[in-house]
């Protein structure tokens, strides 16, 4: 399966995407986590069954581009533009896959608008980041400090683009070498002082604000899509039993041997597995598996 390059003009931004499968088939849009971009889904994309699949270069990551203010590139934001990308297409109903940040951005989108959002996949990622209303002030002031030094921080460049994939296997949430690649294929610029990650540094900040956790249990109760959680034995959310908790009973959660980006080479093909099944079965049938 190959796939076409797409660009949605959104609210003064130009949002680039890498377009799968075929138009016309189940429309699907697909967000990637934190400092990756629409490489992410190259593994998972040719495996997923007739599906019109949208993977999104979210603001700020690959070719996509940075948005200009001096604040932090908060989860809701994304919101407003996946629902802009699916109006430029016609799709009034549609399917959302989330990995990680993009899964908490899907989270919020399927709690905003239940009505349009039929499926839900959120794989090593739900719910963004909560805290209690008394450190707003502190949370504030963080974010500000962290985005003014975001901004000056020099830009990293390498000289050859082997050694911008081989810094991505080491980062935050390190991945393999042939997932790195397909993260640098897309996300790295060729510049005339030699390599460098494309993604904007603002995104190192953290969020102005936090939702509390009534917050965000009001947009969990909202959401009506079937929604299947994905995770990984060796990933992020299985350790945390305060986030498992606030699993709604309705959900179908799958559990897989990996990492965080267990959908990439490493389990793509068992992650697509429960992805056809889920987007095979009627609303009846799902509730009774």
């Amino acid at each position: 399966m190959t796939f076409s390059e797409q660009t949605f003009a959104v609210g003064g931004l130009h949002l680039n995407a890498k377009r799968w499968g075929t138009p016309g088939g189940l429309p699907v849009i697909a967000l990637h986590g934190w400092l990756d971009n629409a490489g992410s889904f190259d593994f998972l994309a040719p495996e997923l069954k007739g599906c019109d699949l949208i993977c999104l270069d979210c603001a700020g990551h690959g070719k996509s581009d940075r948005r200009p203010h001096l604040g932090a590139y908060n989860v809701w934001q994304d919101v407003a533009e996946v629902y802009a990308v699916a109006d430029y297409l016609g799709w009034a109903e549609f399917n959302l896959v989330g990995h990680s940040r993009g899964a908490m951005i899907c989270f919020l989108a399927a709690g905003t608008f239940p009505e349009r959002i039929k499926n839900l996949i959120l794989i090593e990622g739900v719910f963004p980041r909560t805290a209690p209303p008394e450190q707003a002030p502190q949370i504030l002031a963080e974010a500000i400090r962290s985005i003014r030094l975001a901004v000056t921080r020099k830009r990293h460049h390498y000289s050859a683009f082997a050694d911008a994939v081989a810094t991505r296997t080491k980062g935050t949430y390190p991945v393999a070498e042939c997932d790195a690649e397909r993260l640098a294929l897309h996300g790295v610029l060729e510049t005339p002082d030699g390599f460098t990650w494309s993604y904007d540094p603002k995104l190192l900040a953290g969020s102005e604000v936090r939702l509390t956790i009534p917050q965000l249990l009001a947009f969990r109760d909202q959401i009506t899509a079937h929604t299947l959680v994905v995770l990984a034995d060796k990933g992020l959310l299985l350790e945390q039993p305060d986030v498992l908790n606030l699993f709604s009973p309705n959900w179908r959660v799958e559990t897989l041997k990996g990492g965080h980006h267990l959908h990439m080479h490493e389990q793509a093909q068992a992650v697509a597995h429960l992805i056809n099944r889920h987007f095979s079965i009627t609303g009846e049938v799902f509730e009774s598996l």
